[in-house]
């Protein structure tokens, strides 16, 4: 099964929307702050999985809705797309990268995150639309450093 990892277009908006709409993501693809998108297609030109990257600093990004359609990829693919996501995020030059969640603290752990406790979670994390609208949800912030290839 090939799989084709890319930025997100506009045209690609309505399928994004769907697929976290699916995965119960209430947030919308675009909204108040700038996020980058990767996407993940199939062969039949559907999107199976996305990653969002909104910058909270100059070398900070928060990565969010990171949704995979269970229905037409494994969790093994979920590994893969968040190592690329990891990747691109270094690519670009950041530092850190943050992201809020409720579990998978085990599976996140081992892809190099490690936990905020609340005390000390970053005030820019804490600035940003993404953690005000999604904090009762997902109320724990995790932390990878990226090594920056640039």
């Amino acid at each position: 099964m090939g799989m084709i990892v890319r930025k997100a277009v506009e045209a690609d908006t309505l399928q994004l929307q769907r697929l976290l709409s699916k995965a119960g993501v209430i947030e919308q693809v675009y909204d108040q702050e700038p996020t980058e998108f990767l996407v993940a297609e199939n062969e039949q030109s559907e999107l199976v999985a996305t990653a969002g990257l909104t910058e909270i600093g100059k070398k900070d990004v928060i990565l969010r809705s990171l949704v995979i359609d269970s229905e037409k990829v494994g969790a093994v693919f979920l590994l893969e797309f968040l190592e690329t996501a990891t990747a691109f995020a270094e690519k670009k030059g950041y530092k850190s990268l943050y992201l809020l969640t409720s579990g998978q603290q085990a599976f996140l752990e081992q892809m190099g995150f490690s936990l905020i406790e609340a005390n000390q979670v970053p005030k820019k994390v804490k600035q940003s639309y993404h953690y005000k609208q999604n904090v009762s949800r997902s109320p724990k912030v995790m932390h990878a450093r990226l090594s920056v290839s640039k």
